[in-house]
């Protein structure tokens, strides 16, 4: 099916589907025919989250941080199956009972899948990876939620990303944090599907106890408390380490970093809100320090 004919039956603001080869080298536990081996394509949908999701945290009133994974995808579901197909929405949930070990020889345990749904949005030409490490699309910055399936109805891949930066090194978010969690001074690149990205280091223990907005949705899907789980070099302890997800980190999006970057974001593009998100100097705390947190 040609892109353009499946991106208007699907109801979402972004809609990307990488080229399979994009995935060529990956391990099993990180490829997503793993999930569904008769699969012909892997869609990415996402969904803009609205400010006024990030105003309570931005004026230190609610503590309410926007999830960052989409978990219903009905309508495209029953799209996909009216034309005879089959498609599995990407949900790793661990259910009691679940059986440890695979169930045939040569695949994954049951859930041992764990994608990277940022690789696969960049890869399909949604958006880039800032320098915190966040998605960003050039329409709505670091505002949406990302959601993954995979399918058995072959699907035209999605136009290439445009040339040129959505994230324009401003460094905000690495001047604004508290805890000095990101470096503003050293980084790695990244390369995606032809796009080569430069992303700041981070000290995930500073970043997983910062009192200024991490939220613990999970380390791989919303739904459970991500913040227990311990961290040795930069990882989860006792996990292997994916090539493109970067150990774990808390939900970023409403904190110090990623309000700096909501900021310095609406401030250079025109995203039809009549008042600035930032209109009052940002806070922030450190834990080491007596505030009352």
């Amino acid at each position: 099916m040609a892109f353009e004919e499946f991106r208007k039956h699907v109801g979402y603001d972004l809609v990307g589907v990488p080229p399979m080869r994009c995935f060529d080298g990956l391990p099993p536990n990180e490829h997503p025919l793993s999930i569904f081996p008769d699969g012909k394509s892997v869609v990415v949908l996402g969904s803009r989250i609205r400010r006024g999701q990030f105003r309570s945290m931005e004026e230190g009133s609610l503590w309410q941080t926007p999830g960052r994974w989409l978990t219903g995808f009905d309508g495209v579901v029953r799209y996909i199956e009216s034309q005879g197909y089959e498609c599995v929405p990407y949900a790793p949930l661990d259910a009691a009972g679940m059986p440890k070990r695979p169930v045939r020889d040569g695949l994954c345990a049951p859930n041992g899948v764990r994608l990277s749904i940022e690789y696969v949005a960049v890869a399909a030409g949604l958006g880039e990876l800032g320098y915190h490490g966040m998605f960003m699309t050039e329409r709505f910055g670091i505002r949406q939620m990302l959601g993954l399936l995979v399918t058995d109805m072959e699907i035209e891949p999605s136009p290439p990303a445009k040339n040129g930066s959505i994230c324009d090194g401003c460094m905000a978010c690495a001047k604004l944090c508290p805890l000095q969690a990101l470096s503003a001074t050293e980084s790695t690149p990244l390369d995606c599907n032809g796009k080569t990205m430069k992303l700041g280091a981070i000290n995930a223990n500073a970043c997983r106890s910062c009192p200024n907005g991490v939220s613990g949705d999970s380390k791989y899907f919303a739904g459970a408390d991500e913040l227990h789980f311990e961290i040795e070099n930069n990882q989860v302890k006792g996990e292997a380490k994916s090539k493109f997800a970067r150990g774990g980190l808390p939900n970023r999006l409403a904190a110090t970093c990623g309000r700096a970057c909501i900021a310095h974001f609406e401030a250079t593009h025109d995203t039809g809100y009549k008042i600035p998100f930032r209109v009052r100097e940002p806070w922030g705390f450190r834990p080491d320090e007596e505030r009352g947190w």
